[in-house]
């Protein structure tokens, strides 16, 4: 049980000061935490992940005014923030030097957020300085969302845990790159491109996905294959596209949006589970990963599920991580 490596919160913030690793919640999933200046931590939360260098981290932030300590923060940043921090919203800026090149994978930008969660606020403000966390499990697998999940993902190499109990949105935050000539979202997350354009009155660009896991990027959780199950995935365009499967095997396991559409599939001896009771996009990404988790426990042969219909941005950031998740 997690409970072994549950913590109070003066053990993890001693751990963090000391140099060492903790797992803290964030509102959108458990981070791997340590000091964002101390070079040896980085490296832990790195050998602890199996995290290529090529990865950077994010810098975890109180607000602007933190901010400014490791990156350039300039006018337009800065309404970003106001509006959008302390919040699920990840930006990328120029670095200063004070920022261990480990963090940002040798490039002169840094990703950095300042984040919701009361605990890990509290972290922040005791702490007094910036925080590296990559989520709290091994590198490209699915991400934790509660503390047993963290526990699950690294056993007895788990580090302490400051129980937040399960993470509010479930997805990670979504990464907006101002480094560039045009505002780009390099992942997108809880906050859409339309809310970012209606509030800086002009159109943003969407990176094309890189496969190259040897180029260092500006952003986590850009790798082709990322979010992944031990059972392979194979994802369809659509609910019909699955309904149209006339024969079923007890090996495979059809993971549906939401309850009510188990009755449209006669899928036995196939096993079904859901991402939701009602179909709710929220309610689908904050049970996303725990639902990809539950599956792997089932041990089939093959997962089949379906891409959402994108009727908003947190549609597209669920579709997002199911995509690099039946990346083989």
């Amino acid at each position: 049980s997690a409970s072994l490596r549950e913590a109070s919160f003066t053990v993890c913030l001693d751990t963090l000061l000391g140099g060492g690793v903790v797992a803290l919640p964030t509102e959108t999933v458990y981070g791997l935490a340590c000091l964002a200046l101390d070079e040896q931590a980085v490296q832990k939360v790195f050998e602890l992940k199996g995290r290529p260098p090529t990865n950077p981290l994010i810098v975890h932030v109180l607000d602007s005014h933190q901010a400014e300590q490791v990156a350039r923060v300039n006018s337009f940043a800065k309404l970003l923030c106001q509006k959008f921090w302390p919040g699920p919203l990840t930006l990328i800026l120029p670095k200063r030097q004070m920022i261990p090149d480990r963090v940002t994978a040798g490039l002169d930008t840094v990703a950095v957020r300042s984040p919701s969660h009361p605990l890990f606020r509290k972290v922040l403000r005791e702490a007094g300085q910036p925080i590296a966390a990559p989520s709290a499990n091994l590198f490209s697998m699915v991400s934790s969302t509660t503390p047993q999940e963290v526990f699950d993902s690294f056993g007895e190499a788990c580090p302490p845990i400051l129980d937040g109990g399960k993470c509010n949105i479930g997805l990670e935050s979504t990464v907006l790159d101002l480094t560039s000539d045009t505002p780009s979202i390099l992942r997108p997350g809880p906050i859409s491109k339309e809310e970012l354009e209606e509030f800086l009155g002009f159109e943003i660009s969407t990176s094309k996905k890189t496969t190259d896991s040897s180029v260092a990027r500006k952003s986590p959780g850009l790798s082709a294959k990322h979010y992944s199950t031990e059972t392979p995935i194979r994802l369809y365009e659509n609910i019909y596209a699955i309904q149209q499967i006339e024969r079923w095997t007890a090996d495979d396991l059809i993971i549906l949006p939401c309850k009510d559409l188990i009755a449209g599939f006669d899928s036995a001896p196939a096993t079904i589970i859901t991402f939701s009771a009602t179909g709710n996009t929220r309610e689908i990404a904050h049970n996303l990963y725990a639902t990809l988790k539950k599956a792997d426990q089932l041990e089939k042969k093959l997962i089949h599920l379906a891409l959402l219909e994108e009727t908003d941005g947190l549609a597209g950031a669920v579709n997002d991580r199911l995509t690099r998740a039946s990346s083989s």
